[in-house]
């Protein structure tokens, strides 16, 4: 296994792709319109537009993917094929189910996203 892949958002609105370097990861990110790579971060950065969240996960398709809930919010609201929905990490559910929890969402609410 080369790394798991983590996205989010930065504060500009920016959808975030880090990951530990691997020269194969940086070619495939790089194929990706509007690429911008923040070196004090270490993170490569995406406009948030339509489309570009789904072409980021097709590019890494295989990969373990850590997604953050905002994200994931915005992915499921895009109807993917669930062939198509990258492997994801267990941490990812549990970032989740806190994240849920910690809005006070109902068990049944919280039952049915997980």
């Amino acid at each position: 296994m080369k790394g798991v892949i983590t996205l989010g958002i930065d504060i500009s609105g920016r959808i975030t792709v880090a990951f530990p370097y691997d020269p194969e990861f940086v070619m495939k990110v790089k194929t990706i319109p509007g690429h911008r790579w923040h070196p004090a971060e270490k993170h490569w950065s995406f406009p948030n537009t339509d489309g570009t969240l789904e072409k980021i996960l097709k590019v890494f398709e295989g990969e373990e993917i850590r997604i953050d809930p905002v994200l994931q919010t915005k992915l499921s609201k895009n109807v993917i094929a669930r062939d198509k929905v990258p492997k994801q990490s267990l941490h990812n559910f549990e970032d989740l189910r806190r994240e849920l929890l910690s809005r006070k969402y109902s068990y049944k609410t919280l039952k049915g996203y997980l």
